[in-house]
């Protein structure tokens, strides 16, 4: 029983001993008054009797009930100057008893059930943390203030079971184990659990003056760290959005307000956000994103450029990325990264990949990529049946080869490990290769991985940033040395600089890609030229310069489409070309 259910059941106690008490009384005098026992109103006994059965421990209802079996008993007898003799009140005591013991017992367990069932509806039930019904319950101190903090880890991917459900089950408890072991000195503040691994934390504050910059502190030991699970390191960080709301606020406004400054954290790269009106109004710029978006690619202002991918050791063009942008009536520009979480929560998703599928397509017929391979990103959350057969059907209308065409996945699964592993099996039957973003795939079941003719595991940036810390370089050769023993290719992403393109070279990697190697071009609307076309034979090899070595940004066999962007500026005009290049200098 938790303190405030015991609380609670004392308060109840306190108000009816004393009620049955004097209603028992009442009760004897009554029946002392009309003649004793015999008398009809000896049954009301029999109200106080159940009504301290129903809200108080067994032993006190069955002692409640034995007092009144003697009232009604020797006592009335005694006063009424009868036999005192008989022993027929104590079978009366003895129902009485009884009838108090079973009703006080069924009701303790009616309570307890309740109790239980309400603990479930307020707690995880995975780590037994407080959940979101507990939040929005919570109360705003009526002198203080209250903060929320919304902590995410791993930018939103959430390191759901690379290995499995059991698997992601130990990392939750892990993070939530140590979450709740830096807490534990900080008595104002409660853990709270939302979902996979994003968290909340209340902060009672008693006074205006405290801060809250020790518990931010505390929790920084579990950012930008790699914790061992079972054998196997597992790179974790998180972004933090938090507010401070005052007595006449609300929990939902606080809660609103905490996740506006989460996702700022998210956008602007930013460890911890606190909430301000600016990032209120930003956000009501998102709406007009996504109602702009369907007139944005008829009025062809959603364009794409393409990146290099090269193979590891020879630095030989593999390949090239195409990256979506988005040019604004405003005259800003917009990456995928940007809009592309904005578009996943409403129906423009799938215009923006199939608007690239036919770009794909487009430049896929043109007779300098004959014969050669491309790549269509298609984002997790919109891999369901309806869409896989669209895109089927899209695919095979055009008259291309199926088996020109790689599907990358990115981002978290929306549908269920078995639906999203027959949905991909579909494209395979199709003859359609498949390739996923590695935190797409830890975001997954390892059934994906081990059920589904997975071609390629991309290494993404936010992995290849960390490689200058031990526990990171760690991970990334143990996700190399997995793919290996799979028989999956493996592409390394951002790279951005020789240290990082020994580091994977050796670690094993196939290929890389980043700014390294090329930035980002835009694409042309029509055929490159014959001075163009050839930099590549027929085979799509690269041509080599005059010392020898291949060239940067030459034509590749591959065309890799993607829909969503890291943080790669995309330049919109040779002289946004030659920015970048300065800047890589």
């Amino acid at each position: 029983m938790s303190s405030s259910e015991s609380s609670r059941q004392k308060s109840v106690l306190t108000f009816l001993i004393p009620a049955t008490f004097l209603f028992g009384a009442g009760v004897t005098y009554l029946v002392h008054k009309t003649g004793g026992t015999p008398s009809i109103y000896a049954n009301l006994i029999l109200i106080p009797i159940v009504l301290t059965a129903l809200f108080s421990p067994v032993w006190y209802s069955a002692l409640f009930a034995a007092l009144s079996g003697i009232a009604m008993g020797p006592l009335i007898t005694y006063l009424n100057d009868g036999d005192t003799s008989s022993w027929t009140w104590l079978i009366r005591a003895l129902i009485y008893i009884a009838v108090s013991i079973v009703i006080s017992f069924i009701s303790a367990r009616s309570r307890k059930r309740e109790r239980h069932f309400e603990h479930l509806a307020t707690h995880d039930p995975l780590t037994d943390l407080p959940n979101f019904s507990y939040i929005t319950s919570s109360k705003i101190p009526s002198s203080g203030a209250l903060s929320i903090l919304m902590l995410a880890f791993n930018e939103d991917s959430d390191i759901q079971g690379l290995f499995g459900s059991d698997f992601y089950s130990s990392i939750v408890k892990n993070i939530s184990s140590e979450l709740k072991e830096i807490l534990s000195s900080y008595p104002n503040a409660t853990l709270c659990k939302r979902n996979n691994l994003n968290y909340a934390i209340l902060v009672n504050h008693y006074s205006n003056e405290e801060s809250l910059e020790s518990i931010l502190a505390a929790l920084n030991n579990i950012n930008d760290v790699t914790i061992t699970i079972e054998g196997i390191p597992v790179y974790v960080s998180y972004r933090i959005g938090f507010t401070v709301i005052r007595p006449g606020s609300s929990i939902s406004e606080g809660l609103r307000q905490a996740n506006i400054a989460l996702r700022y954290s998210f956008l602007e790269d930013q460890q911890i956000s606190r909430y301000t009106d600016a990032m209120r109004d930003y956000y009501k710029g998102t709406v007009s994103i996504a109602s702009e978006f369907s007139s944005a690619i008829t009025k062809g202002m959603v364009q794409a450029s393409y990146q290099t991918i090269h193979k590891a050791g020879s630095h030989e063009p593999a390949g090239v990325e195409i990256l979506a942008k988005w040019l604004r009536d405003d005259g800003t520009r917009m990456t995928a990264e940007e809009f592309v979480p904005i578009l996943e929560k409403t129906s423009c998703l799938q215009k923006l990949t199939m608007f690239m599928t036919e770009e794909a397509i487009r430049y896929a017929k043109l007779p300098v990529n004959e014969g050669k391979k491309f790549s269509i990103n298609f984002s997790a959350s919109e891999l369901s049946e309806r869409s896989v057969m669209e895109f089927v059907r899209s695919v095979e209308g055009s008259g291309i080869d199926t088996s020109r065409i790689q599907v990358e996945i990115t981002g978290a699964f929306a549908e269920d490990a078995f639906l999203v592993r027959d949905n991909l099996l579909f494209l395979r039957k199709h003859g359609i290769q498949i390739a996923i973003d590695y935190l797409s795939a830890v975001s997954s079941s390892f059934i994906l991985v081990s059920d589904t003719p997975v071609d390629i595991i991309k290494i993404n940036r936010s992995i290849t940033n960390h490689i200058d810390q031990p526990r990171g370089a760690e991970m990334v050769r143990s996700i190399i040395r997995f793919a290996k023993a799979a028989g999956i290719l493996t592409v390394a992403e951002g790279i951005e600089n020789e240290s990082q393109v020994t580091f994977f070279e050796k670690a094993g990697v196939d290929y890389l890609q980043g700014y390294f190697f090329s930035v980002p071009k835009l694409l042309r609307a029509e055929e490159p030229s014959s001075s163009s076309a050839s930099s590549s034979g027929p085979s799509g090899e690269a041509a080599s310069s005059a010392d020898g070595k291949p060239e940067k940004n030459s034509s590749a066999p591959i065309i890799t489409i993607v829909s969503r962007d890291g943080k790669d500026q995309q330049p919109e005009t040779e002289a946004d070309e030659e920015n970048d290049n300065e800047k890589e200098q």
